[in-house]
């Protein structure tokens, strides 16, 4: 084994040069990580102050809405508030029940006039014709002519119904 021969000076050089570049860059890259560390840390300082204050602004507004639902006021207005509430849920139910009654009758109309419709085309038995909803009840009378459920027995057998 030899000894190692000495760079040529413009060879060193460059190779300096090229290593003192390599230092720069990596100098920055580190400042521009110190920048960012630091710019987070300061970031996270502030949002645990912001959290420290809120979360004391809501235990005083929670123990202010605690004293107030104690006080006589806040259970009047308490009971108000619920009575209210449950007004526009009856109200609701109410609603709810008439347009479902008036539902009914309108879908119970239709299906009793297809049936009527079908039934006159003479095409479609009355076998064929409960399927179209076998809970309601149709019936004919002597003339073929279709009648609801309530009036089926007086005008089935003849008779007239009552006028109101």
């Amino acid at each position: 084994m030899g000894r190692l021969k000495a760079y040529p000076p413009a060879k060193s050089l460059e190779l300096l040069s090229a290593n003192l570049a390599w230092a720069n860059r990596a100098g920055k890259i580190e400042m521009r990580h110190m920048l960012k560390l630091d710019r987070t840390k300061k970031d996270t300082i502030r949002a645990v102050r912001e959290k420290k204050l809120l979360l004391e602004l809501y235990t005083k507004e929670v123990g202010m809405g605690r004293k107030f639902l104690e006080s006589e006021v806040g259970k009047v207005a308490l009971e108000a508030a619920s009575t209210k509430a449950v007004s526009k849920v009856k109200g609701f139910e109410e609603f709810e029940e008439l347009v479902l009654d008036r539902a009914e009758e309108i879908y119970e109309q239709t299906v009793q006039d297809c049936r009527k419709i079908l039934h006159g085309t003479g095409r479609v038995s009355d076998e064929g014709l409960l399927p179209l909803d076998p809970w309601l009840p149709f019936h004919f009378t002597q003339d073929w002519g279709m009648v609801n459920a309530e009036d089926a027995d007086s005008k089935a057998t003849g008779e007239d119904s009552p006028q109101a």
